[in-house]
């Protein structure tokens, strides 16, 4: 800008002589040199438009900006006494600027919005700020967050027209503290579950609810008393079969409870469980026919499921009660050095005798002769083959799962 501005003056300044603009003339060099000159003056004038409208621009902006109200965050916890300050928050007066609007009078000040009686404002005279106050106890889960307005009032705040000017905006949090305790959504359970259920598996999951925030609301579980059996995943509330419940005919019964991160950590109520082991369907009394004891068809495999995770010495089932007063079992195939499942001589428990293997053995097959100690032979039915021996044969297809 300085450089055209010096070229202009010196172009204008300097007069050149007759005899140079003669001879520049016949040359055809005065045309040129006197557009040069009508272009620089019209250079000139267009920068000298921008920098009147960047400041009127600016001027304006400006104005805007220091008209905008100033923004102020606070917070106080929940259930604190009235009268609480409110942290974080601190208005410097000169912020407000009372003078721009009551410069005769007195500056008095008011609250606006939603609920905006939970709270009273002062002014800290000898430190120059505006503070915040609790009128009352607040329920962060009733209230969580208040918008409020402080208004400005010349002589006196008694009603909402005299205010002059909203000159700040206020936003304060409740924080949460651990009023309450989890609480679950149902009531206690009673649970029937196989016997042959793998383990590992899922039988149930519980769920509690806590109505605080944060930390206050992440809740573990837990069981009591603690049982072998089922265990109770902290994180999740699911409760895992750990171990074989195969043979057990008691319910097992335990109490769940969840508690929460909070300090001091609150604990619910307890809600009670109870599962129920349901063992294998006992066919075997139950399915009597009319085959004649000298039939020797070749009964069909009895299936039962097992979990390759039942631990060795697990009671599949038991063979009992059968219509022989007095009654032995044998295994007959394979023999007890080559099957994973033994059978008891004298109670008839389908026993595992060592670890079962799905990917290696899916299925086991065994049969069982049922013999009467007395020579007797009583137990037919479709199942059972009667063979001259006064014993009977029981097929079994074992699964493993």
């Amino acid at each position: 800008c300085v450089a055209l501005s010096i070229r202009v003056v010196l172009i204008s300044s300097a007069r050149p002589s007759t005899s140079l603009l003669k001879r520049e003339a016949k040359a055809g060099k005065l045309l040129p040199r006197l557009w040069r000159t009508i272009g620089d003056c019209c250079k000139l004038t267009a920068m000298f438009w921008n920098i009147l409208l960047a400041y009127c621009v600016t001027f304006v902006l400006g104005n805007k900006t220091d008209d905008r109200i100033p923004f102020f965050h606070g917070h106080v916890f929940e259930n604190s006494p009235p009268g609480s300050k409110v942290n974080g928050l601190s208005i410097p007066v000169k912020r407000v600027d009372p003078q721009r609007w009551c410069a005769k009078s007195g500056m008095h000040l008011k609250l606006l919005g939603d609920r905006s009686e939970d709270f009273h404002v002062f002014a800290h005279h000898k430190r120059g700020h505006i503070l915040l106050k609790t009128s009352s106890r607040l329920d962060r889960e009733e209230h969580a967050e208040y918008f409020l307005s402080l208004a400005l009032c010349c002589q006196s705040c008694a009603s909402t027209e005299r205010v002059v000017a909203e000159v700040a905006s206020i936003k304060v949090d409740v924080l949460d503290t651990n009023d309450h305790e989890p609480a679950f959504q149902h009531a206690d359970v009673k649970i029937t579950l196989d016997d042959a259920t793998a383990l590992k598996s899922v039988v149930y999951t519980v769920k509690a609810e806590d109505t605080d925030s944060g930390k206050n609301a992440e809740l573990i579980y837990y069981a009591l008393p603690k049982n072998g059996s089922f265990y109770v995943v902290p994180k999740t509330g699911d409760i895992l079969l750990v171990d074989s419940i195969l043979g057990l005919e008691q319910p097992i019964k335990f109490s769940v409870f969840a508690r929460d991160h909070g300090w001091p950590a609150r604990t619910s109520q307890n809600m009670d469980v109870e599962i129920s082991p349901r063992q294998w369907p006992a066919l075997l009394p139950q399915l009597d026919s009319g085959l004649s004891r000298k039939s020797r068809s070749v009964p069909e495999p009895v299936p039962i499921t097992v979990s390759e995770d039942a631990s060795i010495g697990s009671v599949i089932m038991n063979l009992h009660p059968v219509r022989f007063q007095s009654a032995s079992f044998e295994l007959i195939q394979p023999d007890s050095d080559n099957s994973p499942i033994t059978v008891s001589r004298d109670s008839g428990d389908l026993v595992i005798s060592r670890r079962l293997d799905r990917e290696t053995q899916p299925l086991v097959e065994i049969t069982v002769k049922v013999q009467d100690k007395r020579g007797e032979c009583a137990w037919t039915n479709p199942l059972i083959s009667t063979v001259p021996l006064h014993g009977s044969f029981l097929t079994f297809a074992i699964r493993c799962i």
